[in-house]
């Protein structure tokens, strides 16, 4: 997430010129770390304490003066609160000032014991206790540690892959598995159709998307907690499968519950994989194909309903044996990557066929994250949050890039929050540092209160159904009533200072005890 700006509805004090003065002098101290430490507009201030003073000389008195009086100087801009039991002041940084220019003039007073950001936080790396995580390079690569801070999945999204089956007692598969399909047989596992693995390619396969994560044993998918649907679409020992097998079994994934498809065959150019990916849109699923592993350049098929995946390495190139061509929809890991093996175990696997399931798991992950997205929405948002590896843009080889795990489970979240809900508001999404914006809004219950928010972050609490606040800290900028016709407006100044900075906005109103909100704004700040 970008810097969040914090603006305010309250007049600010003026610093005087020599404080000015010394904050241009003084060297940045904070710097923030995206997503992990970032700046919120906001410092924590400690005076000197009494007990220390009185040890520096000063009798009671006059270190009870300077401690308060060095209070009130904090104090007397905006500030959120002040706590009692630390002695600290957290205020808000005044217009024209930030965290290192404010920081280096309060303590040039020598009065305080520190003054400091009050960083937003956010939460350390999700690292599951799985032996063999720390081997599978595909996770540090697509930042999936960070994606998990998002979630784990939920239980019940049904995943699956159209391969060679699995192995049913596998201890990192056999607790998610669900009832499956044999499409060479066409019988389902419930009437008897067999999905055990015959081979062992699948096994590999639908590891790559859900592996049991946190469980202390072997590896972990891209999804920790989905149901994942094994359907077998061979009876060969050699894994081969007719293409009406595997365009079947995908149909019959997606008619039974499954949201998220891969094939890892060969085939993918064929009209029919395309008629089959329509299909599975439609019923709200998505289909995704390996390349394959020639190293040769397909032209044509460019599947707008399938998405085609090839074959990345550790250094983020794509592989010399994948194929590739225009109708290559991203790259994804596929050299010596870490999956299930059949047997129970894991081990090392290279290929296409692992690629493609790699970003099954992604895009049932933002499925989870984005539920009221559509499958075009859903795969945009993969699209466009893809790290460009290879030609600039999109090109032959990887398409959009290859996945980020991490940055699609935050734009997945974000869009899934910014679904308009109750009120209608509408404002622009970009402003100018130091000029006005204006929001209006309709919807709202007629003649109830109004409370106009900003937020550091999309990441809102949900109370009955609906979002209580849109982050922490939620500040009001605005209340009021609503005129009858369930409608209002705000307006304020983007302190000079904003520049490059991002907030969120969004309006509530309150009828009866009944909270009601809005979508949320995204405003960028030039």
């Amino acid at each position: 997430m970008e810097n969040v700006l914090i603006t305010t509805a309250a007049s600010l004090l003026l610093l005087g010129s020599a404080a000015t003065q010394q904050s241009e002098d003084a060297a940045s101290r904070w710097a923030e770390t995206p997503g992990v430490t970032e700046f919120t507009g906001r410092l924590t201030i400690r005076p000197i304490q009494v007990h220390d003073l009185m040890a520096q000389g000063y009798t009671r008195a006059e270190a009870l003066e300077i401690n308060q009086n060095a209070t009130r100087r904090a104090q007397q801009w905006d500030y959120q609160e002040y706590v009692p039991e630390t002695d600290e002041t957290v205020m808000v940084i005044p217009e024209g000032h930030d965290e290192n220019s404010m920081a280096a003039w309060l303590m040039a007073t020598g009065d305080y014991e520190y003054v400091e950001p009050d960083w937003l936080c956010y939460l350390t790396d999700t690292t599951p206790n799985d032996g063999g995580f720390g081997n599978q390079w595909q996770h540090a690569k697509m930042k999936s540690a960070r994606a998990w801070d998002f979630g784990f999945g939920d239980g019940q999204f049904i995943a699956c892959t159209v391969d060679t089956g699995v192995d049913l007692d596998h201890p990192d598969l056999e607790d998610a598995l669900i009832s499956g399909y044999n499409s060479a047989s066409r019988r389902s596992q419930a009437s008897g159709g067999d999905v055990s693995d015959i081979n062992g390619h699948g096994t590999a396969t639908l590891g790559c998307v859900g592996a049991i994560g946190n469980n202390g044993n072997g590896v972990v998918g891209m999804a920790w907690d989905i149901k994942l649907m094994p359907v077998r679409c061979t009876n060969s020992s050699g894994g081969s499968a007719s293409l009406s097998n595997l365009t079947n079994g995908a149909r019959w994934a997606s008619d039974n519950g499954a949201r998220s498809v891969s094939v890892s065959y060969g085939g993918g150019t064929s009209s029919s994989v395309q008629t089959t990916g329509t299909h599975l849109k439609g019923e709200g699923s998505l289909l995704c194909w390996s390349a394959g592993n020639g190293g040769n350049r397909v032209s044509g098929s460019n599947h707008s309903n399938v998405i085609i995946v090839s074959a990345s390495n550790q250094t983020d190139d794509v592989t010399s044996w994948s194929t590739y061509g225009p109708w290559v929809d991203v790259a994804a890991p596929g050299e010596s990557v870490r999956t299930t093996t059949n047997g129970g175990g894991n081990g090392a696997v290279s290929g296409t066929s692992f690629s493609a399931p790699i970003v099954n798991g992604v895009i049932s992950m933002m499925m989870i994250a984005h539920p009221s997205g559509s499958p075009n929405e859903i795969e945009q948002l993969l699209f466009q949050t893809c790290k460009d590896i290879d030609a600039a843009g999109e090109d032959e080889k990887s398409g959009h890039g290859r996945p980020n795990f991490f940055r699609a489970m935050r734009e997945a979240t974000e869009a899934e929050w910014g679904v308009t809900n109750t009120i209608a508001l509408s404002g622009p999404g970009s402003g100018q540092a130091g000029s006005n914006v204006s929001y209006d809004w309709t919807g709202a219950p007629a003649s109830s209160s109004w409370d106009f928010r900003y937020s550091l972050n999309p990441y809102g609490s949900v109370i009955g159904g609906q979002r209580a606040n849109i982050g922490t800290p939620s500040t009001s900028v605005g209340s009021g009533t609503n005129s009858g016709a369930g409608a209002g407006s705000i307006t304020r100044k983007l302190p000079n200072g904003a520049r490059g900075l991002r907030v969120y906005v969004e309006v509530f109103a309150n009828s009866a005890g009944t909270t009601y909100d809005s979508n949320m704004v995204i405003l960028n700040i030039n």
